[in-house]
């Protein structure tokens, strides 16, 4: 059989998956880089020999799949410095490439044990015409799109130390005009010997012809996780020792490559082993076939999955008896979570003795906790033994082992211990379940919890960012496409974002957005008459708008945004949903502040009541409250839900005006509240 372009690039896909997979007894205790590539490199070449008719260049001679329709040099570095040397030929390489494709394996080494595990991280293919010099052919491109000179072109290549003399230096500065190089993706050292390094291509993000890129891992596609085999083994070892568990079947559903149950059979020898494939529309299993009277384990990877989340797929993993009937925090648009399936094996396994052990986000962990007090389901154990993950795939995703077992006794308190993979067995603190709520160490949390006397409401939603949102640039208005703006100044309104809530007080922007709106679903075409410059520009930028999904915009007046009168209150208390440490700041303007939809806030129509309930609500009382009640794994750890949580009420039966006026102090304020101020606002709340 012939090897194509195509087939290389799938087989070396194929390879890294499955040599993720086995342990490497050559390289235990090997060090060197060179003798682990060497190791790979003649592995790979085997492996495509013994499928294909293929030409094999000699080590260090050429490159190594020479065949004119391959044309490809194999390199293998580690992801600690992933780089390698490469012939030098002449100085065009650096600019047009290096006149051959390269395969490029990026994998981490780890022993444990006895054991030598290879994690292929990334596999890239390259063309050849994008071998080139990153840095480099990205200033050439630009400066021949703002139109350089030839003379302006060899003073980069001058820049760029180039080994050549003017006369070569001014042909290649023809060269290039006359055919520009295509974006390269290397960083290419000058030397005797290329020296290329890989990190532009291991980072890019975007889809580019001519590079074909598997294995980097991104919190958008943790469908694409393979959880290595040393990491599984781990697992199990902890499932056996720590927990003395001894299951006579054990279960890996969604699984893919099978790793659990690689591991499973490495330490529980001798057990029935059941692997339910991942169907792209339908995830089925029956238990016709299986006795209830048996022990179970089943484990596995919840990681999100692509697939899973297509709000068109089916889930049917049991027939369960066990309805969700309420609604989790991540789930409740879509049935297809990584929730979703935790309660359905929940359903069909919590009337045997069983242990469910998962790898999933530390969300999915506390949904789940929540759900069983809920809908008081029985068991026996409950552990979150929380797991970094950047020592494995180089990215920060808070996941966790969540371990739940059935068939012993009963726990009757609402308690769900957390720890450390790298020590199980201590405790870092406690989930505790009271009134429907979750909370870290009950014992610790101040009683001000309950319902906040003012709505909390969020900041303007629009989802048209490069339209909407405006900067002042020199005097002038400029959008986020980078356009100069000529608007009227009627519906233009100071905006502030998440990164501007740092202070205790903001009153200043440069920031401005278009608010077209004063209620939602309002007629827009007012603005016609009001500010026809307004108008036309939106007009001109329709098809941003267009392009919304939101369904606040469906069926809505053309440039609708979600907005209500509570927007237009002069005085705000507002904070960030997304950072971790609590910051409230006082919000006003000489025209009414607008927020983003990433802030909350409360409104006011009177300074003194926003003033003393920012204090109020940057003391050490409510922050501790937070520390408590918000999750700092969470995207948003100050939602909604957790703000409304503070009740005013309560806080002012616990904080006197000395504790207000500390608050002041440590904010860095002039001082302003006044015992009269403080009983006025007392008397209103």
């Amino acid at each position: 059989m012939k090897l194509t372009i195509n087939k290389l690039r799938k087989e070396a896909m194929t390879f890294c998956e499955h040599e993720s997979n086995i342990t490497h007894d050559d390289l235990i205790g090997v060090t060197d880089g060179k003798a682990v590539g060497t190791y790979i490199e003649h592995k790979f070449e085997e492996y495509l020999n013994n499928k294909y008719e293929i030409t094999i260049g000699s080590s260090g001679k050429g490159i190594d799949l020479p065949d004119p329709h391959i044309n490809t040099d194999i390199k293998v570095t580690s992801i600690k410095k992933p780089q390698s040397s490469s012939p030098f030929e002449n100085i065009e390489q650096k600019i047009f490439g290096l006149g051959y494709n390269l395969l490029i394996f990026v994998y981490e080494k780890t022993d444990i044990h006895n054991d030598c595990y290879l994690n292929f991280e990334h596999c890239i293919f390259i063309e050849s015409e994008r071998s080139g010099d990153y840095n480099l052919t990205k200033i050439l491109r630009k400066m021949i799109e703002l139109g350089a000179k030839e003379e302006d072109i060899m003073e980069i290549l001058k820049d760029n130390n180039l080994a050549a003399d003017n006369p070569t230096l001014e042909i290649l500065a023809k060269k290039i005009m006359k055919k520009p190089p295509k974006q390269g993706y290397l960083t290419i050292s000058n030397a005797f010997q290329w020296r290329l390094r890989y990190i532009n291509v291991i980072n890019l993000e975007e889809d580019v012809e001519g590079i074909y890129k598997n294995g980097e891992y991104n919190e958008k596609e943790l469908s694409e996780y393979r959880i290595p085999l040393f990491f599984t083994n781990q697992i199990c070892e902890y499932l056996k020792k720590d927990l003395k568990i001894n299951p006579d079947i054990i279960i890996e559903p969604k699984c893919e490559i099978c790793n659990f149950l690689k591991s499973a059979s490495r330490f529980f020898p001798n057990k029935k082993l059941y692997g339910i494939e991942n169907d792209e529309n339908k995830l089925t299993f029956k238990f016709d076939n299986i006795h209830k009277n048996n022990s179970f384990l089943i484990i596995g990877n919840l990681l999100p999955n692509t697939k899973l989340n297509n709000s068109n797929s089916k889930i049917n993993l049991f027939n369960s008896d066990f309805k969700n009937k309420t609604k989790t925090e991540s789930s409740k648009n879509n049935f297809n979570t990584p929730e979703s399936i935790l309660l359905k094996i929940i359903g069909e396994f919590k009337n045997t003795t069983s242990t469910i052990a998962f790898l999933c986000k530390t969300t999915t962990s506390r949904n789940i906790f929540l759900e069983l007090i809920k809908n008081n389901i029985k068991y026996s154990f409950i552990k979150q033994i929380n797991i970094d993950l950047t020592k494995i795939f180089k990215i920060n995703v808070n996941t966790c082992l969540f371990i739940l077992q059935f068939g012993g006794n009963p726990i009757t308190n609402k308690i769900c211990e957390v720890s450390d993979f790298s020590n199980p067995s201590e405790v870092l603190y406690e989930l505790d379940f009271v009134s429907d709520e979750i909370y870290f160490n009950i014992k610790d949390i101040p009683p001000i919890d309950g319902k906040c006397e003012i709505e909390w409401r969020q900041g303007v939603k629009h989802d048209c960012a490069s339209v909407m949102e405006l900067t002042y640039k020199n005097n002038e208005l400029m959008n986020k496409n980078n356009e100069l703006i000529d608007i009227e100044h009627t519906f233009l309104y100071p905006l502030l974002k998440s990164s501007h809530l740092k202070k205790p007080i903001v009153n200043e922007t440069l920031k401005y957005i278009i608010i077209t709106q004063q209620k939602t679903k309002q007629d827009t075409s007012y603005i016609k008459n009001e500010a026809p410059k307004t108008w036309k520009y939106l007009n001109d930028n329709k098809k941003y708008f267009d392009k919304r999904k939101s369904a606040v915009f469906k069926n809505a007046p053309d440039f609708s945004i979600g907005i209500g009168d509570y927007s237009f209150k002069k005085y705000k208390v507002a904070i960030s949903g997304f950072y971790k440490i609590p910051m409230f700041s006082l919000v006003y303007g000489k025209k009414t502040m607008m927020l983003d939809d990433t802030c909350y806030f409360l409104p006011f129509d009177d300074y003194d009541d926003a003033y003393i309930t920012m204090l109020i609500f940057n003391s050490k009382l409510v922050k501790k409250f937070l520390e408590n009640i918000a999750f700092l794994d969470s995207k948003r750890p100050f939602s909604k839900k957790v703000l409304k949580r503070i009740d005013i009420h309560k806080c002012l039966e616990l904080l006197s005006l000395e504790d207000l006026k500390e608050t002041e102090k440590e904010l860095g304020l002039k001082d302003y509240i006044t015992k009269e101020k403080f009983v006025v606002y007392k008397k209103a709340y």
